[in-house]
């Protein structure tokens, strides 16, 4: 618990809180303008098609992206995660620890709002609601290990996180399936489409394979996270 709590306390900066608003307020304000504007017939698929783009191709993978790969690739940086590394803790518990900690903040920041954003746009639709509420959690548990673990183990993971998110899941993953597999963002996505019955692109997978991999990803990521440390010389 100490370890979770010392890296929570380093999550939340000032320019974080800024970003986290601005994107919020902006998620509810066009959903809103969306939900006034349309035809009521399309309602719900414009905002749920706007909830995909925006939520689940940017502002989901950018704040998970901002915390998770700071949580301890700023101590590699600042030369002072031997410090945890030295303690008698075993390395799952850094990882573990390092994970919950950008997870307990990105899941709130991202869920809450971008549902409200739905409940708003569509009027309170409950299947949009529920829908737009699981399939960002989902993206958030996700994103969060994978970006735990490309901080500690690649210099610029801002940079390398922003490539696979502009570069891999917008356009690479679109090129053959067997790219598509490797985008996390496919699996929130099909929740998204499954749950509301709209069409998205590469909203491809099972329900089955869209609830379980995001959360296999974390659990791995958090895994391997705590291999390298535990076969890395930290100075």
């Amino acid at each position: 618990m100490m370890l979770y709590r010392m890296l929570l306390g380093q999550q939340l900066t000032k320019a974080r809180i800024l970003l986290i608003t601005g994107f919020s307020v902006l998620a509810i304000v066009l959903a809103l303008s969306i939900g006034a504007q349309v035809d009521p017939a399309n309602r719900i698929e414009s905002v749920i098609g706007f909830l995909s783009v925006y939520g689940l191709g940017f502002m989901v993978p950018i704040l998970c992206l901002l915390l998770a790969s700071s949580t301890l690739g700023q101590l590699v940086e600042d030369e002072t995660l031997v410090y945890l590394w030295l303690r008698p803790n075993p390395r799952w518990q850094l990882a573990l620890a390092s994970w919950a900690a950008a997870a307990t903040i990105a899941l709130p920041t991202t869920v809450l709002p971008l549902t409200a954003a739905a409940a708003i746009g569509t009027g309170s639709q409950a299947e949009a609601v529920g829908a737009t509420a699981l399939s960002m959690a989902l993206a958030a548990v996700g994103y969060t290990g994978l970006f735990t673990l490309i901080g500690l183990v690649l210099r610029r993971a801002l940079l390398w996180g922003l490539v696979y998110i502009f570069i891999w899941e917008l356009f690479v993953a679109r090129a053959g399936a067997g790219a598509a597999r490797l985008s996390l963002n496919t699996y929130p996505h099909s929740v998204l489409a499954r749950l509301t019955d709209i069409e998205l692109p590469l909203a491809e997978r099972s329900m089955t394979a869209a609830l379980i991999v995001p959360p296999a990803v974390a659990a791995v990521s958090v895994a391997l996270t705590a291999w390298w440390l535990d076969r890395t010389e930290v100075a």
